[in-house]
């Protein structure tokens, strides 16, 4: 932030065994709320280099988010300025209604991140790690202990004990690096690329817990470049360009048979409008 054959049996944690994901009573989402994330104006220079441009966004609690652009369009580096990674250049941001900075310890306690460089201790184990970010988070031992095993078993991971992280393959890694994002069972969660490398099975387990944690009235902000997942998964998307908001609507539409509007266009298919957006390339290489 491991199976044996009996291990293998768990799929999924159950309400019974931990309550991470199981989904709150329904509710009906107050819209009069503060969001769960509000940008206003944000900005961050490296230099002569912007890599965010005035960007203003506000997403509601209990939404899939997705934040979606092109390489360098500033993705990360927004979600580095939301989690208090990177400090902005300028502008505001508000998480859970409250104003929030680097030094907004008691907000980083509400929220979880997974961020792109997965920030993983490689010379420590799986369960040392993720001990170390449930107990940075305030949890007793016995709760540690029974989120620690438990999240290690349902990944796959329990088999791999006797390995440091630096000797787990990427995939490996990357369910490690969620293991610990949600291990706090957080209001907000900000993923970056979080299906990439992992496999098929892995990744229809990771998106079934999502679901249960916003249908929990939690929220999630997540970068991919996998747009068929953000289609299917995410009720909300924006899209960006050289670190501005170039599109934001509903995808969900798509499921239904309806399209997305766009400079008076219409599209059937999210990455029909985000190549629209972004330009769409050409190679010139004709002897392929």
């Amino acid at each position: 932030m491991m199976t044996s054959s009996a291990e293998a049996q768990i799929i999924t944690p159950t309400p019974a065994q931990d309550d991470t994901f199981a989904p709150a009573p329904a509710v009906k989402l107050d819209l009069a709320a503060a969001p769960a994330v509000w940008i206003r104006n944000l900005t961050k220079r490296y230099g002569e280099l912007t890599a965010v441009d005035d960007l203003s966004l506000c997403v509601p609690t209990g939404k899939m988010f997705g934040f979606l652009g092109p390489n360098g369009a500033g993705k990360s580096t927004t979600i580095g300025c939301l989690t208090g990674l990177i400090d902005p250049t300028s502008g505001k941001i508000e998480l859970l209604g409250e104003e929030f900075t680097s030094d907004s310890i008691a907000l980083k306690q509400r929220i979880g991140v997974m961020p792109e460089g997965l920030a993983l201790f490689d010379h420590l184990y799986a369960h040392e790690f993720l001990t170390f970010n449930a107990r940075m988070y305030g949890l007793d031992e016995a709760t540690v202990k029974q989120r620690v095993e438990e999240l290690l078993g349902v990944m796959e991971l329990t088999s791999s004990t006797r390995k440091r992280l630096s000797e787990f393959s990427t995939g490996m890694r990357k369910k490690v690096a969620f293991a610990a994002s949600i291990i706090h069972r957080p209001e907000i969660l900000f993923l970056d690329e979080p299906f990439e490398s992992i496999d098929p099975a892995g990744v229809a387990m990771l998106k079934d817990w999502l679901r249960r944690f916003v249908a929990g009235g939690r929220t999630v902000f997540m970068t991919t470049h996998v747009l068929e997942t953000v289609e299917r998964l995410c009720d909300d998307v924006a899209i960006i360009k050289a670190g501005k908001v170039a599109w934001r609507g509903e995808v969900g539409k798509l499921m239904s048979g309806g399209k997305l509007e766009s400079d008076g266009q219409q599209f059937d298919t999210l990455e029909a409008l985000f190549l629209h957006l972004v330009g769409e390339r050409h190679t010139g290489l004709e002897w392929l």
